[in-house]
């Protein structure tokens, strides 16, 4: 498993399952039709493969196909906007692209996949599965043995007579689970990958590795195709504007890692985004499709993030060529709708001040009204619905901040180009350097904030000694928060009675405003606390809580149990009920 999402069907939408007969010859009426064939990289069928359509917003499940023998597939929904199509298989890395589906059509899509690169080492080799509810936190190790092979035998159900598992540490990263060499057959298992089944007798099985049988990546031509029928469609060209933005994050990355190879402080990236920045630039000079033009606008706003240069002419093409109605705005790796806020901003750089000078610095709050009418504008016309509430609370956001000059002069002054580093670095550190302050398996570090109604009362991990808590940070303002609150909600009516505890941290500016939040539709009717000062705690820097929304499972023993994405949407209840479920574990 690559991610931690949970893909689940979502309610009221239409999912066409169509027979692999051929390609078609034209859209359905109402219908975008996908068809096309998927190989594994030795240009063969796969022993199990699928293609899923699926939802860019929360990873639900849109449609899926499994792969026919000979690599065909079909699939097909009504649904329109943008969607992520992706391409699995076994003993292969997943792989995805956007899909833009404006009005019906029909897609033509072949895929060829990268077989898994594995490990030179196989000392850490462990199993997940059925018994210990698939946690990357308890894993099996597998035991050596004389003849080579590596065994692990695990207690299931008496009734059970098959086991599904995953591997840990052959995979070369060593942090992905992968199908073993052992298998009766194979699962998908939601996340990007497969689990292997084999059967089980008297409740136990066991779950054999052989080295001797681990298929290899071809030595030639093992390399990530997707090709779309027609090259010069709107899809494809879609689809190359992703890939590269997606191929060039990653060189950012492996610079990144290149650095702590090398033993550098995660402080900088020694690679130059400029030539990306240079070659997208020269691409809006030719294209003409709407939709390519927005894309590109928004990779190059992004650019930033990642310590790059956004000059103040491209973002104001930003704010003057991507409309309200935007796609792309649905994206949330193009950053939602609040995005349009650096635009503005970067589009009217803060003048530089002279030395020593400290004099108080005034925002040009017309500039953030001018982000504030757009954001209001994508509330009233956008056509996907989580979007407008995105966009309706941050535009409240900044209302709010208009009011106060010195944190509105702190967020032009975030997004101005002096800032010191990529603000993605910091996020790097956070959630991947080794010495990250939220780890599962560690203990979790010292906090105290105080209650929201209540100041003489505070909470730290002390004040849940020998429960399990969930903690989550988020803000009124804050639009993937709110997103968030029907799966807080469900976690707490049915979880709680179990013994669940929660409690959000609020980074909002006024106690009041979580008050008048909590009067409205979500009564969020467990403990809070509040961050006082907002970004400017001093324990949010200590704790890395440089974005919001973000989620931590402390467990009985004061150790983390999950962070982040497994605390997330559809992949929140089946944490907690593993955690819950698993009380010798805490």
């Amino acid at each position: 498993m690559n991610t931690a999402r949970l893909a689940g069907i979502v309610a009221g939408l239409a999912l066409l399952a169509l027979p692999v007969q051929g390609r078609s010859q034209g859209p359905r009426p109402g219908v975008t039709v996908v068809t096309g064939t998927l190989l594994g990289a030795d240009g063969a069928p796969m022993k199990l493969a699928h293609v899923h359509l699926l939802d860019t917003r929360s990873g639900g499940l849109v449609a899926r196909a499994q792969v026919e023998r000979d690599g065909r597939y079909a699939l097909a929904t009504v649904r329109t906007g943008v969607f992520r199509l992706e391409f699995t298989g076994v003993d292969h890395y997943s792989a995805t692209v956007p899909l833009v589906a404006a009005s019906p059509a029909n897609v033509v899509a072949d895929a060829r996949l990268r077989h898994y690169a594995y490990g030179d080492s196989l000392d850490h080799l462990a199993a997940m599965g059925d018994w210990n509810h698939n946690s990357f936190a308890h894993t099996t190790p597998l035991v050596r043995q004389s003849d080579g092979r590596y065994t692990a035998t695990v207690k299931v159900d008496s009734a059970a007579d098959s086991v599904a598992y995953e591997l840990i540490g052959l995979e070369a990263s060593g942090s992905r689970s992968i199908n073993g060499t052992m298998s009766d057959r194979w699962v998908y298992d939601e996340g990007g990958d497969y689990k292997s089944v084999v059967a089980a007798h008297g409740g136990s099985a066991t779950i054999v590795f052989d080295p001797s049988k681990l298929e290899r990546p071809p030595k030639d031509g093992d390399t990530l195709t997707i090709v779309f029928g027609d090259p010069r469609s709107a899809a494809s060209r879609l689809a190359d504007l992703w890939r590269g933005w997606e191929a060039e994050q990653g060189h950012w990355q492996d610079s990144l890692q290149a650095g702590t190879r090398r033993h550098e402080a995660l402080t900088r990236v020694n690679y130059d985004l400029a030539p990306f920045v240079a070659a997208r630039i020269a691409m809006l000079g030719k294209e003409r499709d709407a939709l390519a033009r927005q894309l590109i606008l928004l990779q190059i706003l992004q650019v930033r993030d990642f310590g790059g240069n956004v000059d103040s002419v491209t973002a104001g093409r930003v704010v003057r060529e991507v409309p309200p109605t935007s796609l792309w705005w649905a994206l949330p790796e193009l950053g939602g709708p609040g995005r349009i806020e650096a635009a503005y901003a970067l589009a009217h750089p803060a003048p530089r001040r002279a030395a020593g000078d400290t004099t108080p610095a005034h925002a040009d709050t017309a500039l953030f009204r001018q982000a504030v009418n757009y954001l209001k504008r994508v509330a009233a016309v956008h056509a996907d619905s989580v979007v407008r509430a995105r966009a309706q609370r941050y535009a409240e956001s900044l209302e709010r901040l208009m009011h106060d000059g010195r944190r509105l002069d702190q967020m032009y002054t975030q997004y101005s180009a002096e800032n010191p580093e990529p603000p993605q670095l910091a996020l790097m550190r956070a959630m991947y350097s080794p010495n990250r302050v939220w780890q599962a398996g560690h203990d979790a570090p010292a906090f105290q904030f105080p209650a929201l109604d209540d100041t003489t009362l505070t909470y730290s991990p002390a004040s849940f000694a020998g429960k399990l808590v969930l903690v989550d940070f988020w803000a009124t303002w804050c639009g993937p928060c709110v997103g968030e609150m029907q799966y807080l909600q469900a976690a707490y009516d049915s979880l709680a009675p179990r013994g669940l505890q929660m409690l959000s941290v609020s980074l909002d500016t006024a106690r009041s405003e979580v008050r008048k939040f909590r009067d409205g539709q979500w009564k969020m009717p467990w403990l809070h606390a509040f961050a006082t000062g907002g970004w400017d705690n001093d324990q949010l820097k200590r704790l890395e809580i440089m974005m919001i929304p973000r989620a931590f499972l402390i467990g009985r023993d004061g150790k983390v149990i999950a962070v982040d994405n497994d605390l997330r949407g559809e992949q929140l209840l089946p944490t907690l009920r593993k955690a819950l479920e698993a009380p010798a574990a805490q």
